[in-house]
């Protein structure tokens, strides 16, 4: 506990709620769970702890209204995708408090330090190139919560930053654009993984950023107007920095149906194919697919197909009245088990989806023992066996598993349809040399 405490000051991510003048810790413990040699599950037990999370669950199972284009995916247990390595690269002699891998490409590696936000760069061998910050008062700064970083086709580093909006920097540090946020947050929440949270694509030969710096609307309440008038993404030119609102929700959705929900239920994952010029979208606790084809200004949806994801529940929603606007996670809603999708990428035809489970409504009273310390050993190896995250394959409509290896923190990153992935660092010592693994996806036979 000693170490998990001295964690929670090293990395604090809080969370202000819009027309309240309280603040609250908002901290994913589960980011935390390599560090100190626990389950993801196991960490959030501390964080109900500290939150006095102890009231009454409220989970359900809701899918309303779905749109007549709705289909529903088949689980197929017959066959199975793996992640294999096919090459690693050592990084050695860095001290960094949260060393984490985010990009590369034919020349560079990217990495970061998330408690701070120093860059590194180094070649494909690992050998060091650029390490350079944008802390303070200084041209182009960037926050600790800013989104994993991206890279444009030439080679510039875009830092998405829900406090201090885009930034675009040369592979030495140079500032070469900045700007806004699209609307200041109300609120500030961040995990630890190495997921892809925004993309830059290109469509008639210009460069965005697609991407969702909250808040895209002007309401400043809950409300049926808040969800109508929503648009889930935005597309940011970086040669005129103009911005674009795009994708409503979908007919048939559950936002759509007169109930209250905290932003992370609603805010999407999603993937571009330029070469299709598709649209893949999840909202974060709707396990819907959403395809869009996008061959014009607009997308227009194509199809939604409502995937059954093992140990995934959705949260049926509240009262407008309940939820104060800018709440952010289930966990502020006495909900401590959200499910939630964390990531949507595409490798050939295969769509990767990665997802946290939680407790069905029967199941609810054995996860509250495992997170109280009341239960016994094979219960709560059980719960915790049920509670891992887990990645899955979508393949001509079928879900499929997929084994994945031990990974930092949980994550991985698709560059150019190969898989990235750090190995996990020691759990008794201060780690200074690391292991980025370079894999692909294949069959298993």
């Amino acid at each position: 506990m000693e170490c998990l405490y001295a964690l929670l000051f090293l990395f604090p991510i809080f969370g202000t709620g819009c027309g309240s003048e309280e603040s609250s810790l908002n901290v994913d413990f589960a980011g935390l769970a390599n560090k100190n040699n626990k389950s993801p599950f196991e960490i959030k037990v501390y964080q109900m702890k500290l939150y006095h999370y102890f009231l009454p669950l409220l989970l359900g199972f809701i899918l309303n209204a779905c749109n007549s284009k709705l289909e529903k995916s088949k689980t197929s247990t017959d066959t199975g995708f793996e992640i294999v390595a096919i090459d690693s690269i050592k990084i050695n002699n860095i001290l960094a408090s949260l060393f984490l891998f985010q990009n590369a490409n034919e020349d560079h590696l990217f990495f970061r330090d998330a408690a701070t936000s120093k860059i590194y760069v180094f070649d494909r061998d690992g050998n060091p190139i650029h390490e350079w910050a944008k802390e303070g008062d200084v041209p182009g700064a960037f926050s600790m919560i800013a989104d994993n970083l991206s890279l444009t086709p030439e080679g510039n580093v875009v830092v998405a930053d829900k406090l201090f909006g885009l930034r675009v920097f040369s592979t030495g540090g140079e500032l070469l654009f900045q700007d806004r946020v699209f609307q200041p947050q109300t609120s500030i929440h961040a995990g630890v993984d190495i997921f892809r949270k925004n993309q830059v694509i290109q469509k008639k030969g210009t460069t965005y950023v697609l991407h969702h710096l909250d808040l895209m609307d002007e309401v400043q309440e809950m409300g049926t107007e808040l969800f109508q008038k929503r648009r889930n993404l935005l597309l940011t030119n970086l040669e005129n920095r103009e911005t674009k609102q795009m994708i409503p929700f979908p007919e048939g959705s559950k936002f759509l149906s007169g109930k209250a929900y905290p932003f992370e239920d609603f805010r999407p994952r999603f993937f571009y194919d330029a070469q299709e010029e598709k649209l893949y979208l999840i909202f974060q606790n709707e396990p819907i697919l959403y395809t869009y084809s996008w061959k014009e200004d607009e997308p227009v949806l194509e199809s939604a197909q409502k995937l059954d994801l093992e140990g995934f529940y959705e949260n049926e929603g509240m009262d407008y009245a309940q939820v104060r606007y800018g709440i952010l996670s289930g966990n502020q809603l006495d909900i401590p088990f959200p499910s939630s999708i964390e990531s949507l990428e595409k490798i050939g035809e295969v769509l990767l989806i990665h997802y946290k489970p939680g407790p069905s409504i029967a199941e609810l009273g054995s996860w509250e023992k495992v997170r109280k310390g009341e239960a016994d050993e094979d219960l709560k190896n059980s719960i915790l066996e049920k509670a891992k995250e887990r990645t899955v394959a979508l393949v001509d409509g079928e879900i499929i598993s997929v084994n994945l290896p031990t990974m930092f923190y949980d994550s991985y990153r698709v560059i150019d349809n190969e898989i990235w992935w750090m190995k996990p660092t020691s759990t008794d010592q201060e780690d200074e040399n690391f292991t980025v693994f370079r894999g692909k996806l294949q069959p298993i036979n």
